[in-house]
């Protein structure tokens, strides 16, 4: 008898790329083993709830391709340590570097592939298209398919670190979001186990509708009533399509996307930028190709691959966070990237839409700040489309990391532990002096001529209607702790002032804050001035830094960071066993080489500490809150400080459809672009002052202002009184979501923020008409 040398089954799960050609599979299987015998997947019906999760399915084919790196770097892994706990990398990155370290990028991306196909139609159209994926990694056989990847829950790689996979859920993720989900896979004959053979498996996966709920379901070989009945999936020899080398051959068949659809890799929302992003550093090159486009192969090697190699000399810089848990210092590396927002080389052409900051594990993104995140929980504003930061966590265990994330990599488990680390990076993010410098130049180039007469006196006069409320407009009020100081809350954030400093050769002095509060058990992190250039901390000096505690240990809770513009961050892990009292925290540099030869003098400077239970005070200043000033005798760190200005389209991210933004701005930033209205407010350092740009060019009021002219002398009086009704509004909007975001409340969306100013001016406007004729009626208006 002549062996089959190209069994149908496999032939047709092979090329099914549409519903109707996986159900035809289907039907073969149910009769090629006498019967339909149907599984759930995870050994439960109506099992559509446990394939839920939020965030997008766009993001979640990631975690198909993970899976697959996964299979790769197992198979070579056994065949040459033979047993998984004879493996001795730590890390999955470790594990490719010296198992593909001999592989060229296209070599090793040919074990990793991506294919999208056209499904029911023009993807552009239907937004629907079949995303197959191809690893030649170590595959599965009939039995293992039932125990891993249809199990749901309870990762088999739980003991291979070198292994990506933890939560036992995966690429099960994208199922829902399938019509159907095809299978083939083969396990490398050179690691069968005993009584293994060397077969071709295939599954597919359907929704069946039930009455009370949906059903993931595949056929296997024998009846299945209850977990423990032992099952296979349909399988053939090898030898029957000789063709399919090991590996798995994986399609989500008629799979629902949001943009990945788009034909230009440079979108933001195509699949090569968000496979870039998310997979930042990745332990395998991966090859796509769209065939819904042109079918051209492209190599995804990671953005940080993609970010060295750029012509762009991008603005950029790398610190280490300090985070205390559980008595153990950890250090996590943060480093951000500036982008310009248009032409070669913008945000847009590179990262992955609404990814502004990155929680690595692995090189892979388990958790992201979007673009309004980054914009409500720092102070940075204007850098919110232009910045990439980059928080590298490995240094965390692995199972305090797997605590800290959900199983699709989406985002933090809201844990105490979890919300720390977020409040720590925003404090971290928010005393980074070279950004406060970014910021407060972007800043300086918008108010630039935009204020205009009278602006002042309309913005003391939303002020105090904001005040009416109960709310307390000023820059550092009672509640965020703002003013001049040194922290972020109770773990502090740097910070200080925005002023330059005159940089000597030999540096003169060493200063900073006389006092600062701790907490047991987290982080301290101060700014301190050295009058020196970049460079000379690790060059000619270093900062040495005492605090006399039994239990600190210099060398993993005490960091110093670069000299930058004559500044420098210092961060102190305070050990949880820290008594409530007053301690000294002294800065020296001694013996350092002065430019001419010869030792220079010793800078010092001691900082008190002051250790209590609860640092009083959550926002920007030094822990302890400050005075809310309501008077009208001069500026104060709080009361009825706003700042007004009008602008138009040639302000970033406005169009006709804008109303208006609130931006904190510094009171020396404010007071130095108008002197003229604003000078009394340098006083206040850089304590933040609500800033109301309003937009002119916003269509409603455009249109008003035009039907007005005819009937009114003057447009002065109309326009005042837009601004005062609508930049409370404003004001009250941007009090909310601040509100929210203190509170670890979810923070509205732009688009939620933008709908609801857009209601207010209109409302303002609506009853506007009436009190022009009434004004002009009583002689107020001519």
């Amino acid at each position: 008898m002549t062996q089959k040398i190209a069994n149908p089954i496999v032939e047709a799960a092979l090329g099914a790329n549409d519903v109707e050609s996986a159900m035809k599979v289907q039907d073969m299987i149910a009769a090629d083993v006498g019967g339909r015998y149907e599984r759930p997947l995870g050994d439960r019906w109506q099992n559509l709830g446990l394939l839920g999760s939020g965030g997008s399915f766009d993001l979640k084919l990631i975690e198909q391709v993970t899976n697959m790196q996964d299979a790769v770097l197992e198979r070579l892994a056994l065949k040459t340590w033979d047993a998984r706990e004879s493996v001795p990398y730590p890390t999955p990155l470790a594990a490719a570097e010296d198992l593909l370290g001999g592989l060229s990028d296209e070599e090793a991306a040919e074990l990793v592939s991506v294919r999208f196909t056209e499904s029911n139609g023009s993807p552009s159209k239907s937004k629907r298209l079949t995303a197959v994926f191809r690893d030649k990694g170590i595959g599965m056989t009939a039995e293992s398919v039932c125990t891993t990847v249809f199990r749901l829950g309870g990762s088999n790689k739980e003991d291979a670190y070198y292994l990506q996979g933890a939560f036992g859920m995966g690429g099960a993720l994208t199922y829902r979001n399938a019509e159907a989900v095809v299978l083939v896979t083969r396990k490398d004959p050179d690691l069968l186990l005993e009584g293994e053979e060397d077969e071709i498996s295939v599954a597919v996966v359907e929704w069946q509708q039930g009455t009370k709920g949906q059903t993931a379901l595949y056929l296997v070989d024998r009846p299945w009533e209850q977990p423990g009945d032992y099952t296979r999936v349909w399988s053939c020899a090898a030898s029957e399509h000789p063709s399919f080398e090991p590996g798995t051959h994986v399609a989500l068949v008629s799979y629902r996307v949001e943009g990945i659809y788009r034909g230009f890799e440079s979108d933001e929302k195509s699949f090569p930028s968000i496979l870039n992003t998310r997979l930042y550093r990745p332990v395998t090159p991966v090859l796509f190709t769209n065939e819904t486009d042109r079918g051209r192969n492209t190599k995804i090697r990671g953005l940080e691959r993609k970010l060295e190699q750029s012509a762009h000399d991008f603005p950029s810089d790398e610190e280490t966070l300090i985070f205390k848990y559980a008595g153990e210092t950890y250090h996590l590396p943060l480093r951000y990237t500036l982008f310009p927002t248009s032409g070669a080389g913008n945000r847009r052409s590179l990262i992955a839409h609404d990814h502004a900051v990155l929680f690595l594990s692995n090189g892979q993104v388990h958790h992201h700040w979007t673009i309004d995140d980054f914009r409500s929980k720092t102070q940075f504003a204007k850098l919110r489309s232009r910045i990439l930061v980059v928080v590298e966590t490995d240094d965390l265990p692995i199972a305090l990391r797997t605590a800290l994330f959900t199983p699709d990599r989406s985002s933090l488990v809201k844990a105490d532990i979890a919300l720390r680390l977020e409040h720590e990076v925003r404090a971290f993010v928010d005393g980074w002096d070279a950004l406060r410098e970014e910021n407060a130049a972007l800043i300086r180039a918008a108010l630039d001529q935009t204020f205009g007469e009278g602006s002042a006196a309309i913005g003391q006069r939303i002020g105090r209607a904001i005040l009416a409320t109960g709310f307390s407009a000023g820059g550092g009020n009672g509640t965020t702790g703002g003013g001049n100081g040194n922290g972020s809350g109770k773990s502090g954030g740097g910070g200080g002032t925005t002023k330059p400093i005159e940089l000597l050769q030999d540096p003169t002095y060493l200063r900073g804050p006389a006092h600062v509060i701790g907490e047991p058990g987290l982080t301290l992190s101060r700014t301190y001035s050295i009058n020196g250039p970049d460079g000379f901390l690790g060059g000619r000096g270093q900062l040495q830094v005492f605090l006399e505690h039994p239990d600190l240990d210099a060398e993993r809770d005490i960091s110093v960071g670069p000299l930058r513009g004559g500044r420098v961050r210092v961060q102190i892990a305070l050990p949880d066993s820290m008594e409530v009292g007053s301690y000294s925290i002294k800065l020296k540099v001694e013996n350092w080489f002065k430019t001419s030869g010869g030792l220079g003098p010793t800078l010092e400077h001691v900082t008190t500490l002051e250790v209590a239970e609860d640092v009083p005070g959550k926002g920007s200043g030094g822990g302890g809150k400050t005075t809310t000033g309501s008077g009208t005798g001069g500026p104060k760190e709080g009361g009825h400080n706003v700042a007004l200005r009008w602008t138009g389209l040639e302000e970033e991210g406005f169009s006709r459809k804008t109303v208006g933004v609130v931006d904190a701005t510094p009171a020396s930033v404010l007071a130095e672009a108008d002197p003229g209205n604003y000078g009394e407010l340098a006083s206040l350092g850089d304590a933040p002052i609500p800033t109301i740009a309003l937009n002119t060019e916003y269509s409603p009021l455009k249109k008003y202002m035009a039907s007005r002219t005819k009937t009114l002398d003057t447009l002065d009086r109309p326009r005042e009184r837009y601004a005062v009704g609508v930049g409370v509004a404003l004001m009250l909007l941007e009090q909310k979501a601040k509100a929210d975001r203190e509170g670890d409340q979810p923070a509205m969306s732009e688009d939620a923020i933008a709908a609801a100013q857009e209601a207010a001016a209109r409302a303002v406007l609506a009853v506007m008409p009436a009190f022009d004729e009434l004004a002009k009626e009583s002689g107020l208006e001519s």
